[in-house]
């Protein structure tokens, strides 16, 4: 298939690196300031990009292990005639192996994200910028997180 992946190894521990993706505190620190829910096992969280909008349910959370977010509703400032929710049904899974004392290592697999929806250059653009903003976070403390505003701050 042609889904999204990307892998990065980081300076850091998987139990950092789990923390950042199951808590609204590690997500809005590298992701997006605009975050709430629970993003923990069995929890369901939303994101906000100015208008974009994201819902995920979180389907596994196995700690410093791995991850899957289901995407149940999305909302995408596509123009006409694209379609704005073509995130909805696709899975985001994290895999995370510990290396060496003091890395570990992140696959990112996006399931259903492919080369084929309106978005795909936007979301790859927006994932790489992110993934880098993840590594930021857990290898010097600050991210770069999304924000509608200069002066947000994360939470």
């Amino acid at each position: 298939m042609d889904d999204f992946e990307r892998n990065l190894t980081v300076a850091a521990s998987a139990d950092a690196a789990y923390a950042a993706i199951t808590t609204i505190g590690g997500l809005r620190a590298w992701w997006t300031a605009d975050c709430e829910g629970e993003a923990g096992a069995g929890g369901a969280f939303t994101v906000r990009f100015g208008e974009v909008e994201k819902t995920m349910r979180v389907a596994v959370a196995e700690p410093g292990r791995e991850v899957r977010w289901e995407c149940t509703h999305a909302y995408l400032a596509l123009p006409a005639p694209a379609r704005t929710d073509e995130w909805g049904g696709t899975t985001v899974v994290w895999r995370l192996s510990p290396l060496d004392t003091g890395r570990v290592r992140i696959e990112l697999a996006h399931l259903g994200l492919q080369p084929a929806l309106a978005c795909y250059d936007l979301c790859v653009q927006g994932w790489d910028d992110f993934l880098g903003s993840l590594r930021a976070l857990l290898e010097t403390g600050a991210g770069a997180p999304f924000r509608r505003h200069p002066e947000e701050t994360s939470v």
